[in-house]
């Protein structure tokens, strides 16, 4: 499933592709055993870079007016909605989905990716009540910096349900997928 040519294999994400000094760690089948590929593991310091790193990425994220934030979520649904394959044969053969759970969880992360838009669109407050006659409003900000630690049996849908909402108002997220399902809990 992976080749010499693959920009990820060995690599961690960090602002690219790098060498991720904890090593590089097998990517199995869960039927046969066999290594489909490597990712990069990541030590405390790598984290603590990728944190600084998002937090430098996500000033500037969050001044993005809403549309442009939504518009990334409605791309990134868009082209899995047209390329499945991007992530259906790795929860079939790395997470050991069978191919209808597969397919269900595909389309639940491009649901989720679309309800993640929307939700960079919804109020930006809300009234609070009051007993004193004044006006008091609740306004929403990004939070900054969101750390998802995702699990291992929904892997794609249970990272994108913590990340896609987290990004799509604002904050930088930097995502820890299982480490029996890293590909498909981290694309």
């Amino acid at each position: 499933m992976t080749s010499a040519t693959t920009p990820w294999e060995g690599k961690v994400w960090s602002g690219g592709w790098i060498d991720g000094s904890g090593g590089p760690a097998d990517v199995t089948d869960k039927a046969t055993g066999e290594t489909l590929g490597q990712v990069g593991t990541a030590t405390t310091e790598d984290l603590d870079r990728a944190v600084e790193q998002a937090r430098d990425a996500q000033r500037e994220w969050a001044a993005q007016p809403y549309p442009a934030r939504a518009a990334v979520m409605h791309k990134a649904a868009q082209l899995l909605e047209a390329a499945p394959d991007r992530l259906a044969p790795w929860l079939v053969r790395e997470a050991g989905s069978g191919q209808g759970k597969a397919a269900f969880e595909v389309g639940l992360v491009v649901a989720e990716l679309q309800e993640a838009a929307a939700t960079a669109a919804a109020p930006y407050g809300e009234v609070l009540r009051s007993a004193k006659p004044r006006l008091s409003v609740a306004r929403y900000v990004p939070y900054g910096v969101v750390g998802v630690v995702s699990p291992f049996n929904f892997p794609a849908i249970l990272s994108m349900r913590s990340a896609a909402p987290a990004l799509a108002l604002g904050n930088a997220v930097v995502l820890k997928p299982d480490p029996r399902t890293t590909v498909a809990g981290g694309m």
